[in-house]
């Protein structure tokens, strides 16, 4: 097997049906949850058309899991895929894993994937964290659909009441309740095509999604009759990517539109007839309950595998409360960027509207060409005021997959002109959506937005703050440089630092512990950059502050944005800039003045590469802190099949000494 067919994340929420996961609550507080990975045939967008799917306990998204931080918690994952002979692995996206690598979920690296018919059983605890997380296939494009929230609550006190009797608080935030809200992507064809798609010499640029779902659903354009070229440029609702070529030769798109094209506008009109004819189906947009007057705590949690989205609510501001798991200082704003991957917890005032009310959800691209579209064609939802909404979180008033839809569907976008900054401005939308700017900002907002409080590496009590981690000199800099080349055989590659991705068949932490491998305990074996060919890794060392620079690269004649995640650590964002990073030059640079304690982070574009065809960087800092083999990697899932990953190899000869389960 090969070791870039691993997969990275994504969300999405359809389910007829809500099935729960198995839950226990015994032996001295062990959380225990059963996740079957099964198959069906689904159509979460009702475009009349029905993909093949991989879901978790019948349900897309999966189940949401609850835990309190320091609970000790077990997952039985099960493969039960009948349809395809698919292996599988499930990823706690956040989790830190602190003494428990081997439950991870990269298959080989930590594991093996589980075969169908077999299980694995994941054990770990979560210490030191608290917030919105979430579990996810890694293996493959799986987790298009395999996925679910987890939830990580820091005390009772932020755990939903039953009987919504009670405020929520977590960190200096009261709420009356709170509301997932799941963006996630949908393909017009199945994962396995588009695996095979993306790993042979077929591959030419990224497609991009059909739909863009919310809580696992939407209603895909082509169901209001809308005139396929309403631009006059014939492309269709379909066609378009963002022209990430695998070669560097501009080339045509194919049927489904042109290489760095539009996915379509808003140009047409919806059929009165073809509104009428939404099959019975049809699961219309995702809907979210919510009292007059009261506030709640959104978790958005970006499942997308692509796109990197901008979203708003009409009419009503968000104060962000907490990035990646860790709370901040209330930020104001009137819209979200969100990266794959990435999770925001904002807090929302209700109005005292009237019953029934409903208040547009909406999504746009972000980091690409719009022509005119502010818009994404599906991503789009629906706030909706019930003062009978008296269940504290959405476990209660029903799965999100479930909500009544709403039909008819909302009118696309009606073309207006507008004035900004005395010039006009083509951009379309109707006075009851949330206005997107026009114009993308590197780094977005995150420079800006302060974590509440310092963190603790090592003991949560005694070890080392946030401020010596930060002030601190690096132990080692890494710097990674992935780009996309064509190989003489045609397939299309990531070549990190220019070397082709590893192939293994055997998980890594199995060669290392059972000797087939030798520890790496000599930097004198280490190449120039930090690698270790032996094992395809960069090593680190227990304790030390390691900066790495994640280099973005043109793909062909464009630059894109990427959100980079990092496993087994967190790790503080401390600078970006533009162009290829030279540490003599950019060593020092420091723009992020009160960094976020993350594990997602965006490498964002330059608008002109240069000519070494660097085009944009950002640095990271992390504490080793957490023996074991990690990945790092981009979470666009597709750039991770290609290889687009690295592994940090932290001291393997003390992954014993601080093995959490003996």
């Amino acid at each position: 097997m090969k070791l870039f067919v691993w997969a990275a994340v994504s969300v999405a929420l359809l389910a007829a049906l809500l099935v729960p996961p198995v839950v226990s609550h015994g032996d001295g507080g062990v959380r225990r949850f059963e996740l079957n990975i099964t198959s069906a045939v689904i159509n979460p967008d009702c475009n009349r058309e029905l993909f093949p799917a991989l879901l978790i306990n019948d349900q897309f998204p999966g189940p949401t899991l609850r835990v309190v931080k320091g609970d000790d918690v077990e997952v039985t994952v099960y493969n039960s895929v009948d349809q395809f002979n698919v292996s599988t692995t499930i990823h706690f996206h956040g989790i830190r894993q602190y003494g428990t690598v081997e439950s991870d979920g990269v298959p080989f690296v930590t594991q093996h994937a589980i075969p169908p018919g077999e299980s694995f059983t994941h054990r770990f605890r979560v210490t030191g964290q608290s917030g919105t997380y979430f579990y996810h296939a890694h293996l493959g494009l799986q987790d298009d659909t395999v996925q679910g929230a987890f939830i990580v609550h820091d005390s009772i006190d932020s755990w939903p009441s039953e009987h919504n009797n009670k405020k929520l608080s977590e960190g200096a935030c009261e709420y009356d309740g709170e509301r997932t809200l799941q963006i996630s992507e949908w393909w017009h064809e199945d994962f396995l095509s588009r695996e095979e798609y993306y790993m042979t010499s077929r591959f030419v640029f990224d497609k991009g999604s059909d739909s863009i779902l919310i809580n696992g659903r939407t209603i895909h354009p082509s169901l209001y009759g809308m005139d396929k070229s309403s631009d006059g440029g014939g492309k269709s609702w379909g066609g378009g990517g963002d022209g990430d070529k695998g070669d560097g030769d501009k080339k045509d798109g194919d049927e489904r539109g042109g290489g760095g094209g539009e996915r379509g506008n808003w140009g047409g009109k919806p059929s009165l007839a073809a509104r009428q004819e939404l099959p019975e189906e049809c699961p219309g947009y995702s809907v979210l309950d919510v009292e007059p007057g009261k506030t709640y705590r959104l978790r958005i949690i970006g499942g997308q595998t692509f796109r990197t989205l901008g979203l708003g609510i009409a009419g009503h501001k968000m104060t962000i409360i907490e990035v990646d798991g860790q709370m901040t200082k209330p930020y104001d704003t009137e819209w979200l960027e969100i990266g794959p991957g990435q999770r925001v917890s904002v807090l929302i005032h209700t109005h005292y509207g009237k019953e029934g009310d409903l208040v547009p959800i909406a999504t746009s691209y972000r980091w690409r060409h719009r022509n005119n579209g502010m818009y994404t064609e599906t991503g789009f939802a629906y706030l909706r005021y019930n003062k009978h909404a008296s269940c504290s979180h959405q476990e209660e008033c029903g799965h999100p997959a479930i909500y009544k839809p709403i039909i008819p569907p909302p009118p696309p976008p009606e073309e207006g002109k507008e004035k900004e900054h005395g010039k006009r401005d083509n951009v379309k939308y109707t006075k009851n959506l949330p206005v997107f700017p026009k114009d993308d900002k590197r780094d977005w907002l995150w420079p800006e937005i302060e974590p509440l409080h310092s963190e603790k590496h090592g003991d949560e009590k005694e070890g080392l703050d946030t401020s010596v981690i930060l002030n601190a000199p690096a132990d080692r800099v890494l710097k990674l440089r992935a780009g996309p080349r064509r190989q003489p055989t045609k397939e299309t590659r990531y070549l990190m630092n220019g070397r082709m991705p590893p192939t293994r068949e055997a998980p890594l932490l199995t060669e290392v512990m059972q000797g087939r491998l030798a520890m790496a305990t000599n930097d004198s074996l280490l190449e120039e950059d930090g690698y270790l060919a032996s094992h395809d890794t960069f090593p680190i060392q227990m304790g030390q502050v390691v900066d790495i620079v994640l280099q973005n690269v043109k793909a062909g004649p464009v630059c894109l944005v990427h959100p980079w995640h990092t496993h087994g650590h967190s790790h503080y964002q401390i600078a970006s800039g533009s162009g290829e990073y030279h540490h003599e030059v950019d060593g020092d640079t420091r723009n992020f003045p009160s960094p976020l304690y993350r594990d997602v982070s965006m490498v964002y574009p330059d608008d002109k590469p240069n000519d070494e065809g660097g085009c944009g960087w950002t640095k990271i800092r992390i504490y080793a802190d957490n023996p074991g083999f990690w990945i790092l990697h981009c979470h666009i899932t597709a750039h991770m099949m290609q290889g687009k990953f690295a592994v940090l190899e932290e001291s393997p000869e003390l992954i014993e000494q601080y093995r959490l389960y003996k």
